[in-house]
């Protein structure tokens, strides 16, 4: 059984994302709200753009106050919390994708992050040889393309969220919305 901890070490642990809730004794949260923080400031780092960043500070203040949160409730409140990981509740609300679509959306992924990975070794190679490679080629390779490929990533996202729900809408939904369609 979990017990509420001491405030401060409660504090200095909720200063690192995920520890807090390891601290306490969630450690399945702990280790989402970790990783994925993690993981956020790697593909941030990897395609040069700030923007994707910014979640971090995002998921950090999560991570703090829920770890304070957590600490400032009741003993039977806190006992009522179950530790559970933090993703895996809501993969079943994404678009439901036969198996062969899935695996053909992941190699792209796989191909196209493979495909980066290797031109920017082969820019690497090619200026220890001292191969000039013009500044601007340099650049569209290392830096334009991924951030690109990151943007049209998230719209296409965004517009498989929007067509999801309206499958989801129920069918009285869907008779009051016909006749505004045309509007």
């Amino acid at each position: 059984m979990r017990k509420k901890k001491n405030p401060f070490l409660t504090f200095c642990f909720a200063c690192i994302p995920g520890a807090g809730q390891m601290f306490l004794g969630f450690f399945k949260q702990g280790v989402s709200l970790m990783s994925t923080f993690i993981i956020v400031a790697l593909l941030s780092s990897m395609f040069y753009d700030i923007p994707i960043y910014l979640f971090d500070f995002v998921i950090w203040f999560y991570a703090f106050f829920d770890a304070i949160n957590k600490n400032a409730m009741t003993e039977e409140e806190f006992a009522a919390q179950e530790d559970k990981f933090m993703f895996a509740d809501g993969l079943d609300a994404l678009p439901k994708l036969n198996a062969g679509k899935r695996r053909k959306g992941l190699a792209a992924v796989l191909i196209c992050l493979g495909a980066y990975l290797l031109c920017n070794d082969a820019l690497s190679i090619m200026t220890r040889f001292d191969i000039w490679i013009p500044y601007a080629v340099n650049e569209m390779i290392r830096r334009d393309l991924p951030q690109l490929i990151v943007a049209c990533l998230v719209i296409w996202f965004g517009i498989r969220l929007i067509r999801g729900k309206k499958e989801d809408l129920t069918e009285d939904e869907r008779k009051y919305l016909e006749g505004r369609d045309e509007e």
